[in-house]
């Protein structure tokens, strides 16, 4: 059990490196088209893929981060006293 927690707290951690990589990357990338004022297709597809990746990035460090929580699975279940 301790293998899987350590082999899923590793994958997490991959997942939430690329994450912030991803929205630093992207964050560079719009800088750069907008500082040095790339025009045309080239341009806004620079931008657009800066700013898509930035949002994916975004995305996948929150939903990694989400599910790092360490919530009781049975929490949602009603109470079993009326049954018995």
């Amino acid at each position: 059990m301790n293998t899987a927690t350590n082999t899923t707290s590793s994958t997490l951690g991959r997942i939430i490196g690329a994450s912030i990589a991803a929205v630093i990357v992207g964050a560079i990338i719009v800088i750069l088209g907008i500082g040095l004022d790339w025009g045309g297709l080239g341009g806004g597809f620079a931008l657009g893929g800066g700013i898509g990746l930035a949002a994916v990035g975004c995305y996948f460090w929150g939903y990694a981060n989400g599910l790092r929580k360490t919530v009781a699975r049975a929490a949602w279940l009603p109470s079993r006293d009326a049954a018995q």
